[in-house]
């Protein structure tokens, strides 16, 4: 017994004409036939009397309508509530990138393209370089925004393309002796107190001397980019951060670092295999058009 019989038999026995269902169902009077009496075999019972042309319902098919309408209907049920899962699932795009990244720029890539695709919404997460490629092969994560691409090839559907470059500047506090300068060396800094961000992923004393080309005196290791924003206001240190519109002017000083250091480049990493629905595509051109028009501005 499948869908079809069932389908079959509504149809009939609510024409009651073998030809109509045939004209409704679009399929031949034999095709037709030979379904209902294979269902009539496997319920050892007769579901119609044939009157001539006409036809009529017995009373085991009479009693039979009744659950074949409603497993039917229920078929149906079933269909609507897993198309409705599958719009919901289509409006919500997954997005992982390491802290730093997720700190900084994401912020400010999700309210521009939030502000025309009021309708999508975004689950967003921190992790490191590693379990983001993993989950996007996993089809866990949509679109990953990281700064080291050198394990991609580990992954054979993964795609990459650079995103933005964005430059590191010094914050300090609005009362600081350097809040009026406009640019800084870094050895101007050697006697300050840092406030380094802690991505959880790498020793950060390593990394700020790494940056920057000495050991700095690091007085506090924030995870979270406001609570290092906080400590800088507060005066309790200085910070090299990455350059973003998100860096409260009122109550930080943004100062140019004189020494060439590297810009931090992010890439957007993506599955090639699964990216289909139209939300996360208009997202993904989203992203590549702001990367050609931050490069052009470049």
């Amino acid at each position: 017994m499948n869908l079809q019989q069932l389908e079959y038999f509504k149809i009939i026995a609510e024409t009651k004409n073998f030809t109509t269902a045939s004209d409704i169902l679009s399929v031949t009077q034999p095709a037709l036939s030979k379904a209902i009496s294979k269902l009539e075999e496997e319920l050892d019972v007769k579901l119609f009397q044939r009157e001539g042309r006409n036809i009529k319902i017995t009373e085991f098919g009479d009693v039979f309508l009744k659950y074949a309408k409603g497993a039917l209907s229920e078929v149906e049920k079933g269909k609507l509530k897993l198309k409705e899962m599958k719009n919901n699932s289509d409006m919500i795009i997954s997005i992982s990138s390491t802290a730093c990244i997720g700190a900084t720029f994401i912020p400010f890539l999700i309210s521009s393209f939030f502000n025309d695709n009021s309708k999508v919404k975004f689950n967003i997460d921190n992790q490191s370089t590693d379990e983001i490629l993993k989950g996007i092969k996993n089809n866990h994560v949509d679109f990953g925004f990281i700064s080291d691409i050198k394990d991609l090839d580990k992954y054979n559907n993964l795609e990459a393309i650079l995103v933005k470059k964005e430059e590191y500047v010094l914050i300090v506090p609005k009362n600081h002796p350097l809040a009026n300068k406009e640019e800084v060396y870094l050895s101007d800094l050697k006697n300050e107190y840092f406030i380094a961000y802690n991505n959880k992923s790498s020793d950060v004393e390593k990394s700020y001397s790494d940056l920057i080309g000495y050991t700095p005196k690091i007085y506090a290791e924030p995870s979270e980019s406001s609570i290092l924003s906080g400590l800088v206001a507060a005066g309790a240190g200085i910070a090299i951060i990455l350059n973003t519109p998100l860096i409260n002017t009122n109550k930080i000083s943004v100062i140019k670092i004189k020494d060439k250091i590297d810009d931090k480049s992010i890439y957007m990493v993506w599955n090639k295999n699964i990216i289909h629905n139209k939300n996360k595509m208009e997202f993904k051109n989203y992203a590549l058009n702001m990367s050609k028009r931050w490069r052009d501005c470049r």
